[in-house]
């Protein structure tokens, strides 16, 4: 049965709206795919992933109201193509063992003027193991050291040169901060390392915070950043177990992010096609966290997860990640 022509409004928006939309999609978004590990600005698309893949469900919709073959398969192959970079994450395994170790981490924001007490609060009540602090003042470093929550910290120079701090009920052997080239004339950030006693056997953990990319040398060094990490932590990965925590400046959806854990031998905590925000923007949370999910607890191939979620907001403009984790026995 030949397909009744449109007419009246259905018509004029198919023509003037639908059909260009979907074909313009489908060109943007295989750009962004292709060439996301090449050129800075596209990359930053990436951040806005979640948003641009809810756009391409409208436009399937749209397609689908037109009742036109070619805008729906046109608008289907571009939401098909948006969900590439989420189908082509490692994801760790799922667990259903009992215990484990409790992962946290936070930005804490380094202008974040709200009492540290509601931080503390949560960590009273989440209990985690190990916690791991990006953009931490010495304000914050002194009241969580004076809460007695946990017996082992990093030390206070990492803190003041990278703004880093680790907390653990498990000893910390050692610490270190990879000691990576510099490629970028402003570039400083290092990864912090960090071998804990897990019942006498070694568990290695990296704290990240790497640059924003919000500038062009930003990116490099940002890039350059994941790479060098993900060297060091492939070798680790031949004697122990390894969690790598933080904030990566990095949405779920960059293919640097991608490359990481292929590169490093790791697997992401997140699993699921969409993901909750954790950094967001102040001026909206009243209304809904607007943002992009660049907060991250990464795993060797030998831990899976026992729950993951997004913590709740206690004045920092990103959101805590927790993760539980269960770990090989031997």
């Amino acid at each position: 049965m030949p397909i009744a022509p449109l007419k009246g409004p259905i018509a004029l928006a198919y023509r003037v709206l639908v059909l260009p939309g979907v074909i313009a999609y489908l060109f943007a978004v295989s750009i962004v795919v292709l060439a996301a590990d090449r050129f800075w600005l596209v990359d930053l698309l990436t951040f806005a992933w979640p948003y641009i893949i809810a756009t391409g469900a409208l436009l399937v919709v749209a397609a689908l109201v037109t009742r036109r073959l070619k805008a729906i398969v046109i608008a289907g192959a571009g939401l098909a193509v948006a969900l590439i970079p989420a189908a082509d994450v490692p994801t760790a395994r799922a667990s259903t063992a009992a215990g484990g170790l409790k992962v946290l981490t936070a930005n804490l924001f380094v202008r974040n003027a709200q009492d540290p007490a509601v931080f503390i609060a949560m960590l009273r009540r989440e209990k985690p193991d190990i916690v791991i602090l990006q953009e931490t003042t010495k304000r914050w470093e002194e009241a969580l050291s004076a809460a007695g929550l946990y017996a082992y910290e990093s030390n206070s120079d990492v803190r003041e040169r990278d703004a880093i701090k680790v907390f653990s009920v498990l000893p910390i052997r050692s610490q270190t901060e990879l000691k990576r080239a510099f490629t970028e004339e402003r570039a400083y950030k290092q990864p912090l390392r960090l071998e804990l006693d897990m019942r006498g056997k070694p568990l290695f953990l990296y704290a990240f915070h790497p640059e924003t990319p919000r500038r062009l040398w930003q990116w490099h060094d940002r890039n350059a950043y994941l790479s060098a990490a993900a060297d060091a932590v492939r070798g680790d990965l031949e004697t122990a177990p390894v969690i790598v925590a933080g904030d990566w400046n990095t949405p779920t959806w960059s293919p640097f992010f991608r490359a990481f854990l292929k590169q490093a031998g790791l697997a992401s905590t997140a699993g699921g096609w969409l993901q909750p925000v954790t950094r967001f923007s102040q001026k909206l949370d009243t209304v809904a966290y607007i943002g992009a999910s660049i907060d991250h607890i990464v795993v060797s191939p030998d831990i899976s997860v026992r729950a993951r979620r997004v913590g709740p907001n206690f004045g920092s403009n990103h959101l805590p990640v927790i993760a539980e984790l269960a770990l090989p026995e031997t």
